[in-house]
């Protein structure tokens, strides 16, 4: 399961990721360093998916990288 997940990130970061940018004009990307999903695919495979998944949506949650500040 946890190959699975990181294999999804992996898509977004390749297709989405890139259409997002590119097609829609998001200009806006993650504030941190790395990126959330960078960091989502190392917490999941150190910590496991359960504390991974959990880290990684509290980090993405507090990113909120479409809103004006």
């Amino acid at each position: 399961m946890k190959k699975t997940i990181i294999l999804m990130i992996k898509f977004y970061q390749t297709f989405i990721s890139v259409i997002l940018k590119n097609i829609l004009g998001v200009n806006k990307m993650c504030r941190f360093s790395p990126t959330c999903s960078e960091y989502a695919k190392r917490t999941i495979s150190k910590e496991g998916l359960f504390n991974g998944v959990k880290k990684s949506t509290m980090r993405i949650l507090r990113c909120q990288p479409f809103i004006e500040f």
